[in-house]
């Protein structure tokens, strides 16, 4: 077997991520990369054999919970070790900074590496499409345009519910797509939010978290998402399986589910989190 190494990821390495991606065909963008690299610049990894790159995987800390996301191995390296590898260098790094809880969401397919390497099954997380259409008008006055200023406040609201601050990943989604943002009050509190952007084919909507005890709300926060979108385009959503009311909002909608990953920790169980107002993950790579 040919000798790899893994080092950290660099802004050259940028194109082969996203050419690799685009390959597996899982959506982004090459401004979701740049993204990803700013968010954990120390926390990405390249995999090389002979000096060239055959596989990546990204990760980003939330103080105490870790991310791990788009581990990719080029087909023809597979089955040598190489993931295996880039995960463990991965692990390694979020448990220099601390963390105690590590996150990610796996393939089926894949899943058996992952629980090898101690990663326990949590749950299922669903996968839905649909094509953007005419959506009637809004009667509530709570949903509004989310806007820069907002962002501290709304960073608090959503680490209730997903169980660590991620405003550094919340305020760059904002920065590249401010126009798809939207946020719910009930009087000065919020009460919701959703995010959307566009990918390499339609758009992918959440993070689209809302308090489960407010579903119209959360219903709202999606349909004034949806009526930004041009019509005619696809939409992606993904939402944890626990979440039937954000599964029946989406019906409402003709989302069809036509895929499913597993989320899957490593450590400490997160006992923070509130999945029943998580409506939509942000994505697979980031929770």
């Amino acid at each position: 077997m040919e000798h790899f190494s893994i080092r950290p990821f660099e802004e050259e390495d940028i194109d082969f991520a996203y050419k690799l991606d685009v390959m597996e065909q899982w959506n982004d963008t090459r401004n979701d990369m740049k993204r990803m690299v700013s968010y954990e610049p120390n926390g990405c990894f390249i995999a090389e054999i002979k000096g060239k790159p055959v596989g990546h995987v990204f990760s980003v800390s939330y103080g105490r919970l870790g991310w791990i996301g788009l581990m990719i191995v080029k087909a023809e390296f597979r089955r040598r070790g190489i993931g295996t590898l880039l995960l463990k260098r991965t692990i390694d790094y979020l448990l220099s900074l601390k963390v105690k809880t590590i996150r990610l969401e796996a393939v089926p397919t894949v899943a058996d590496l992952y629980r090898k390497l101690g990663f326990v099954d949590e749950y299922d997380s669903l996968r839905f499409i649909a094509v953007s259409g005419k959506i009637k008008s809004l009667s509530s006055h709570c949903v509004n345009p989310l806007k820069k200023e907002g962002i501290t406040e709304l960073a608090k609201f959503d680490a209730t519910y997903f169980g660590a601050d991620r405003k550094k990943v919340l305020s760059e989604l904002f920065q590249s797509n401010p126009q798809l943002c939207f946020v719910a009050h009930k009087g000065s509190k919020i009460v919701g939010y959703i995010m959307c952007r566009e990918t390499e084919s339609g758009y992918r909507i959440g993070p689209w978290v809302c308090n489960p005890e407010n579903t119209q709300i959360a219903r709202e926060l999606l349909m004034k998402c949806m009526k930004t979108i041009r019509q005619n385009e696809k939409l992606y959503v993904g939402v944890p399986a626990v979440n039937k009311a954000a599964f029946e909002i989406l019906q409402d909608f003709n989302f069809k589910q036509y895929s499913k990953s597993i989320r899957m920790y490593f450590g400490k169980k997160l006992e923070t989190e509130r999945v029943d107002g998580i409506f939509a993950i942000g994505g697979p790579e980031k929770g």
